[in-house]
Order: structure tokens, then sequence, then C-alpha cells
């Protein structure tokens, strides 16, 4: 996915799923081209915070538990994507709609992508900056949920896949907070 493509998702079913939908990544193809390299960002961007905005709001930390809090992260984002793949899919299943664990996973990877690029918020220093971009990265991934479970599983009707993005969206924010307090337990644990 080239992620110049990324503004499109956001504003309609058609720009750029379309070009998803044609060419038909698998999900080895989307795991190393857009998951990998994008879930590497938050942990980097942990790292860089532990020096600045991090050394302030928890001045007792040392750099290992940062170093932990990146890779317990890291691992818990590999986790997150085929569990809200499988969510994604059971959900159409709900619906009635056949969809393919093909077509989830890709929603399911295309979907944090908002999320991935806020972490580098960090970059400033901002905690206040950093949580409004967290929000606003929120509410992005799921207008690409909502858009891609309409174009990528073919939920024709709106009110169908505005319900199906709902459920999605319910638990992916669960998902992001499970995140989080992953990311926080080496850092306030010891």
């Amino acid at each position: 996915m080239n992620m110049l493509q990324l503004p499109r998702l956001l504003v309609s079913s058609h720009e750029g799923w379309d070009e998803i939908e044609r060419t038909h990544p698998g999900m080895d193809e989307m795991f190393l081209k857009l998951v990998l390299p994008l879930s590497l960002l938050p942990p980097a961007m942990i790292l860089f915070a532990s020096a600045g905005m991090g050394a302030e709001l928890l001045p007792e930390t040392h750099f290992g538990n940062w170093l932990l809090a990146a890779a317990f992260l890291f691992v818990a984002e590999h986790f997150s994507v085929p569990l809200m793949a499988g969510a994604i899919r059971e959900a159409a299943r709900a619906k009635g709609v056949d969809a393919s664990l093909r077509d989830a996973y890709a929603v399911a990877a295309i979907a944090p992508v908002p999320l991935w690029l806020s972490s580098l918020a960090l970059l400033f220093g901002s905690v206040w900056l950093a949580a409004l971009v967290a929000v606003g990265a929120l509410i992005a991934a799921g207008v690409l949920v909502h858009n891609g479970v309409e174009r990528l599983l073919g939920v024709e009707e709106d009110v169908e896949a505005s319900e199906m993005a709902v459920q999605v969206i319910s638990l992916g924010v669960l998902a992001w907070l499970a995140l989080l307090v992953v990311a926080l337990v080496p850092l306030l644990a010891f």
C-alpha cells in the first residue's frame, strides 16, 4: 500500500480501496510492507520519548524499563492485528457476509495506520499534543474500518457497515487501551 493513498482511503469507500481490492495483497505482503514497518514507529517513539518527555514524567524510570516497554508494545501490536482481523471477519459473518480472512486482515492492517503515525507526535515533546493527535488518529482509524468494511468485505448497506464499524471500533479501542497498558506496565511496575 502506498502511504500517499491514506487520505484517499479516509474520504470514501472507493478512493484507494479500489486499488487495494484490485491488487488483492496477501496477508504476508500486508504484514511485511505495512504492519511490520509501521509497527516499529510506536516502540521507536517510546525510546525517543524516554530521554525527553518520558524522563520528565517518569524521572526514576531506567532506560532498560523503556526498552522493555517498547519491546512489549511491539509484540502486542503483532498480536492485535490478527485478533482484529478475526473480529472483523466474525462481525461480517454475523451480518451474513462471507468475508475472507485476507480481506479482514487488510482492513485490520490498514486501520491502525493513523495510530502508528500518531506516535510521531512524541517528537514534539508535548503530552497534550500527543494526546490530541492520538484522539484524531483513533477517529481516522474508525473511518478506515468503516470504509474498508464497506469496500473490501462487500457490506453494501451503509447502516450495516456503520454497525460493523462500531462493533470493530469498540473492540479496537479496547485493544488500543490494552496496548497502552502493556507499554505502561514496565514503566510503572519497576
